[in-house]
């Protein structure tokens, strides 16, 4: 009998270290995911551009492997050496890849939404570090966050040669090359006759006209044909951005 109350307190010791440790992680957890959308991903880009799915590995490992480890290790019997030693580990361990997730997930948030010539692409962070290009300089294009960007498809035979030769010799695509970007509302009326037509999506998506309603109300348009769509192409799904007359940004739509 008092081994069996000494194995039960032992059981309950080792779920209350599992459990503070969950609790100390989800509260990290919580951070990052707060980051993430508030931050690195906004809507609607943290469900198209990677955020969802980083975030669940950040999860997985955060929240479920790191107090599991502890639940498997802990041992009131050892010493507080060896207690320090096997939690320092996991710890160890835990934040490294923490470390991997986050910079992972700020190496993909998207850093600017650039119109290519039929519709909008997100561009990752990771593309302008890699050219060694500040992100923080395309807040000039635009006040959206992220910045909404329209990319200049050359005009003459010289910028045409440049834009070619990155594409060939570097592998960057035209709408990842900073050098063509403009501010879109400059060029907004330009784009017009590139929109989607609503009718047609909503003929093969009729929960697009549901996810319409609260943004044009909220915009005081009571027509759906007074606002612009275009294609927005995202790393893990596509979607619908929605703009007014003048070019503002409205809000956004998935079909899927």
């Amino acid at each position: 009998m008092q081994f069996n109350d000494i194995e039960k307190r032992y059981k309950s010791q080792r779920f209350m270290a599992a459990l503070l440790h969950f609790c100390i992680s989800l509260g990290v957890f919580l951070l990052i995911l707060f980051i993430l959308i508030n931050f690195w991903y906004p809507e609607p880009y943290f469900n198209t551009s990677g955020g969802w799915q980083g975030i669940r590995l950040v999860a997985s490992v955060d929240v479920v492997l790191g107090p599991l480890l502890t639940l498997v290790v802990f041992n009131p019997q050892k010493s507080v050496r060896e207690l320090t030693l096997d939690i320092g580990v996991i710890a160890t361990f835990q934040c490294m890849a923490l470390l991997w997730g986050g910079y992972t997930l700020y190496g993909q948030r998207p850093v600017a939404v650039v119109f290519w010539e039929s519709n909008f692409v997100t561009v990752p962070a990771q593309a302008m570090m890699d050219q060694g290009y500040d992100a923080d300089k395309l807040d000039i294009f635009s006040a959206d966050r992220p910045p909404l960007i329209y990319a200049q498809n050359p005009t003459k035979l010289d910028d045409l040669k440049k834009m070619l030769d990155v594409i060939t010799k570097e592998k960057i695509p035209p709408h990842q090359q900073p050098w063509l970007y403009r501010p879109l509302k400059d060029y907004f009326n330009d784009i017009k006759p590139l929109q989607l037509n609503i009718d047609d999506i909503i003929a093969k998506h009729p929960n697009v006209k549901n996810q319409l309603s609260p943004i044009l109300q909220k915009h005081n348009i009571s027509d759906l044909h007074e606002a612009l769509y275009f294609l927005l192409q995202s790393k893990y799904s596509d979607g619908v951005l929605l703009f007014d007359q003048k070019g503002q940004y409205l809000g956004y739509v998935n079909p899927d």
